[in-house]
């Protein structure tokens, strides 16, 4: 009987497709960095609110100035100060003049502003040497933001920059999508913790601390990270538990080795199986289902695998669930700086430096792919597609690449 798998993009469909975006609420707006807006953010009032000084001088009539030199000055009345901060309701007439601060506001009957350095003083006067346009240094109300406009849109992810614009609008809440909520579960009998010693045949577990490092990028929520050995009661209790949240990242017991006992107990559990193995390299074994709401991304226990898979399959997912609009670093054309001579019938996104010169992106392909591999992890920070049964691929050729999240040396 002939194996069925899906292609790469129909799996992809299919996640998508259960993937239910998170309730809205609104989030304080010290706590909302990383979340994503789930509504648009229009302007309440114009910014700047008023008009202001956009440096330190002398707000003045810009006609009074017309005919200033240095050789025929023009010396108007001093009228006070303004400061940022004051009410600036004070009114000029022709002829005078008064000290502002920047961000200060425009008086009324002002229309520009003539910077300090311009100036001289002369006793309760200030001498002027030289025209200046109307509205010169002067920031007018709304010029920046005008009232009702979309300031940031709807799927943003909130960084500094939309902290900085949502205070200055008074958001003390802002309306988000709740984080998911994540379970991580490394199975296997093989497994040893971070601190142990391997014994014979034995290795330490990574899976679940690559896994959280990459839920915690996306400002998801870690609810449980177990490692469990391939007991079906043991595994049976700990999916159960990992079945609460909003996703639960199994890793390992997806093949058909006779101590794979993850998917048969998940079906066992009630998770409808969506799909389980896909034309891709590496990853084969992928398994998606659900229960509930709950989504169960079923991973392979070799590290490169579920890295790569969680890239391309359940990174997009988590960000979908928070509506983002932004799924997926968006796949860059770079030059091989090496030539892919070995190809495959699957799909595979091969782990590559990318990286850029003269102004285009290069990549050269890692020499180790292992699906096993940990060394590639650290040294990749792209993902290079090469299509299934693709001829070879000569140096200089362009190829489509996955940045990466990764920081490498």
């Amino acid at each position: 009987m002939q194996e069925v798998m899906l292609d790469y993009e129909d799996a992809r469909a299919l996640v998508f497709e259960n993937v239910i975006p998170l309730e809205k609420w609104l989030c304080p707006l010290a706590e909302a960095q990383g979340l994503a807006l789930s509504e648009d953010i229009l302007a309440p009032h114009g910014m700047p609110l008023f008009d202001n000084s956009a440096v330190d001088g002398y707000a003045v009539q810009a006609a009074d100035l017309a005919d200033a030199s240095r050789e025929n000055p023009v010396r108007l009345e001093k009228r006070g100060y303004i400061s940022a901060g004051d009410t600036g309701e004070e009114q000029i007439v022709s002829g005078q003049c008064v000290q502002i601060a920047t961000g200060a506001p425009l008086p009324p009957g002002a229309d520009t502003t003539v910077m300090k350095e311009d100036i001289e003083l002369d006793a309760s006067h200030v001498r002027f040497f030289q025209g200046i346009p109307k509205t010169e240094n002067v920031r007018y109300c709304g010029e920046d933001i005008a009232e009702g406009q979309t300031v940031i849109g709807s799927g943003t992810v909130i960084g500094p920059a939309q902290m900085a614009v949502l205070a200055t609008f008074g958001f003390a809440e802002v309306p988000v999508r709740r984080v998911p909520k994540i379970s991580i579960v490394s199975t296997g009998s093989e497994l040893v913790d971070v601190e142990q010693t391997p014994q014979a045949g034995q290795i330490r577990e990574s899976n679940r601390y690559m896994l959280a490092g990459m839920v915690k990028q996306e400002s998801c929520k870690l609810v449980k990270m177990s490692m469990v050995p391939d007991i079906p009661e043991i595994l049976k209790q700990e999916f159960e538990e990992a079945l609460q949240a909003d996703v639960a990242l199994i890793s390992g017991g997806m093949s058909v080795g006779d101590k794979d006992f993850a998917k048969p107990l998940l079906k066992e559990m009630g998770v409808e199986e969506i799909f389980w193995k896909i034309k891709f390299k590496p990853g084969k074994p992928l398994f998606f289902g659900r229960r509930g709401k709950t989504l169960v991304f079923g991973l392979p226990g070799n590290p490169a695998s579920s890295y790569v898979l969680f890239e391309e399959f359940v990174r997009p997912a988590l960000r979908q669930m928070m509506g983002r609009r932004i799924l997926e670093e968006g796949m860059v054309k770079a030059r091989l700086d090496e030539a892919i001579l070995k190809t495959h019938k699957r799909l595979h996104f091969m782990r590559g430096q990318l990286y850029e010169k003269n102004g285009e992106y290069h990549v050269r392909p890692l020499d180790f792919q292992g699906s096993h591999s940990i060394g590639s992890l650290v040294e990749a920070n792209g993902l290079i597609r090469v299509e299934a049964n693709s001829p070879s691929l000569p140096k200089g050729c362009l190829v489509s690449v996955r940045p990466l999240l990764n920081e490498i040396g």
